[in-house]
């Protein structure tokens, strides 16, 4: 096995720095859709830890051992490991590509890890992708405040509550409402359905679970 390493500058690369509050490191990344990709696996609860670049192996193509990374192994939570390979849908209806990604995933099988295809039409979907880069924004709050505080206690009181309905009866301004929530949401003391509600168009909110 070998590993890629993409700190060192290359001319013909451009590189994506993701700042991961999940695993507290920076996720070095080759493309776009593998640095949207990073929002999706750093609000995964089952997700444990991920990484660019990881160890690559050898496959066999055509007579021949051919080297392969991964683009990320993700390590689940019940102690499952998967690598991801990321690619637009439209390359990959090639037979060439095919055949070869079969053949990587056969051997990615052998070293006990199984290889994924993920295309853009699963990770650039929205709202899910523009609510999670919102809230990646406010990952290096720490702490609750006392605002915080008493508005996480309103929507325990509430059950379920729409977003405006939290700024008027706070009288916050819908800016000061936006900050204060969206890190409630990142720490995961409030849910929203992220993959259907726009948190920028009155989301239904609710908590999450009892105390800080």
């Amino acid at each position: 096995m070998y590993i890629r390493n993409l700190r060192k500058p290359s001319p013909n690369k451009n590189v994506f720095k993701f700042a991961s509050a999940k695993i507290n490191n920076v996720i070095m990344c080759e493309s776009t859709l593998e640095f949207n990709a990073c929002f999706h696996h750093e609000y995964n609860d089952e997700i444990e830890s991920y990484g660019s670049q990881p160890k690559g192996f050898k496959y066999e193509f055509n007579g021949k051992n051919l080297p392969y990374t991964p683009d990320t192994l993700i390590i689940y939570k019940n102690g499952n490991e998967k690598y991801h390979e990321y690619k637009p849908f439209s390359k990959i209806s090639s037979p060439l590509f095919r055949e070869k990604f079969k053949a990587k995933k056969q051997a990615s099988l052998i070293l006990g890890r199984e290889l994924i295809l993920i295309t853009d039409k699963q990770i650039c979907v929205n709202p899910i992708l523009n609510n999670l880069k919102l809230l990646h924004r406010y990952s290096g709050i720490y702490g609750v405040n006392a605002v915080q505080k008493e508005l996480l206690n309103l929507i325990k009181k509430s059950d379920v509550i729409k977003f405006n309905d939290v700024s008027s009866q706070l009288g916050l301004s819908i800016g000061e409402a936006r900050s204060f929530l969206y890190a409630l949401i990142h720490k995961g003391f409030v849910k929203a359905d992220l993959s259907h509600d726009d948190l920028t168009n009155n989301p239904t909110l609710w908590a999450a679970y009892d105390g800080f």
